[in-house]
């Protein structure tokens, strides 16, 4: 749930090994990006739900950054 200062993102990543990796093992079954960019939809929805719909930027990184903490301290306690 990190705030990217990049875009050095695992489905981009990839993109980089995909030639080699296919030359390699051959092409994979039932591969796709869809559990990302469904995880990506889940997090905007709830952050979104979470506004009063009034400048919704401020408000959903506020609740992303808080999701995060609650996230860190359950899991050092």
């Amino acid at each position: 749930l990190g705030i990217q200062n990049n875009f050095n993102l695992p489905k981009l990543h990839a993109a980089w090994h995909y030639m080699s990796m296919i030359q390699a093992f051959g092409t994979t079954d039932n591969y796709n990006t869809e559990y990302t960019e469904h995880l990506h939809i889940d997090l905007a929805k709830d952050a979104y739900c979470a506004t009063n719909h009034k400048d919704e930027f401020v408000q959903m990184t506020q609740w992303l950054e808080r999701k995060e903490k609650i996230i860190q301290h359950e899991r050092y306690v």
